[in-house]
């Protein structure tokens, strides 16, 4: 049990590096015709970047079905748990809350605007920062001021 959740914690952190990486090397350069999507105003409830979290959730899928097909696979389980955590942060700090697509959801707490004040800067210059948890929160995040009501 120690064991799944050390391994679920340090996927969880380890994620955010692979974000990171995804992001500046293959969103930003090989795949920059979907991820354009996501830097431009959204027309509807989705975008073509839309289709990265399924390539995530797919890896994911395939690690749960293999751990939970073979008994001494709860290490691929404990793996699936933590991208699965960091996927549901990531989807409720950058979609909901510093994307607004839900607009109901108004948090004021420091570390989120942080984050979105960061993410900002990524969207207005296309470059640094390329995470959002541990990456996001430089110098230049104070550089763009935004209100409760700023969309991103």
């Amino acid at each position: 049990m120690i064991r799944a959740l050390a391994i679920t914690l340090l996927v969880f952190v380890m994620m955010e590096f692979v974000s990171y990486i995804v992001h500046r090397f293959i969103y930003h350069r090989l795949l920059w015709v979907l991820h354009r999507s996501h830097h431009s105003r959204r027309e509807g409830v989705f975008e073509l970047n839309d289709l990265f979290p399924l390539a995530f959730a797919a890896v994911t899928i395939l690690l749960l079905f293999h751990g939970l097909s073979d008994p001494a696979g709860s290490d691929f389980v404990a793996v699936a748990v933590g991208m699965t955590l960091y996927g549901a942060v990531y989807f409720f700090i950058h979609d909901l809350y510093v994307h607004r697509r839900a607009k109901w959801l108004k948090l004021r707490l420091p570390f989120l605007m942080k984050i979105k004040k960061a993410h900002a800067v990524h969207h207005r210059d296309g470059g640094e920062p390329y995470g959002l948890l541990f990456f996001s929160t430089g110098a230049r995040a104070g550089a763009v001021p935004l209100s409760e009501e700023d969309r991103v």
